[in-house]
């Protein structure tokens, strides 16, 4: 009888883990939707420890709702999101593509739309905690239900404000992308400009819309 007592208490306390861990993430992403704009400023590390490849850059978003702008530097790219057009701008070949994504498109780019993916497709449980950036983080990991490229992501959050910390992914060749967040403001006021596109200062720019 011990033996299945084993059994029922392992699935027992892996469902209150799956639970606890939704509940958590809930949080997090009403968090965020519930606010009426927000900055953020991040870190993206890709490493393989197998291939040696290591790789860093950051980036910032502004968010107003649905709408957003994306910064990215190193990479000269940058998105603005109007909350039906996306314009994806590469500043080093000058070219602006406008596309039209669908409101859960793995093209939008947000805390909200990135932290909705726990919703479907993965199993959840709660891999405990740790001290990152001077701050008590929950780890929650996320396992696909089916087979594909991503082995897991872990994603990483400060239960006291349910604020996002970082983001893990990592595929079936051990390739680590973590995204971190270094700064971040809630309800502050974002210009017009960032959030809409005119061509005005895309003079030189060819524009391509699929």
């Amino acid at each position: 009888m011990k033996i299945y007592s084993l059994i029922i208490w392992a699935l027992l306390s892996s469902f209150t883990f799956a639970q606890n861990a939704e509940a958590i993430l809930n949080k997090v992403s009403a968090n965020y939707k519930a606010k009426n704009s927000y900055y953020i400023k991040f870190k993206s590390e890709l490493e393989n420890s197998k291939t040696n490849t290591k790789d860093q850059y950051s980036g910032e978003v502004y968010v107003k709702k649905e709408k957003y702008n994306l910064s990215v530097p190193a990479m000269n790219i940058q998105q603005i999101y109007t909350g039906k057009k996306l314009y994806t701008v590469n500043q080093e070949i000058q070219e602006v593509t406008v596309t039209q994504p669908e409101k859960n498109s793995d093209e939008l780019f947000t805390p909200t739309r990135v932290l909705d993916i726990y919703k479907k497709g993965y199993t959840l449980s709660v891999e405990g905690k740790e001290y990152f950036q001077n701050k008590d983080v929950t780890k929650i990991k996320l396992t696909p239900t089916k087979s594909g490229n991503v082995k897991y992501i872990i994603i990483g959050v400060n239960e006291k404000n349910n604020n996002l910390v970082y983001l893990q992914e990592v595929d079936l060749n051990d390739t680590k992308i973590t995204i971190s967040v270094e700064k971040q403001l809630s309800n502050i006021i974002v210009p017009y400009t960032l959030l809409n596109f005119d061509k005005k200062f895309y003079k030189n720019y060819y524009i391509s819309e699929i």
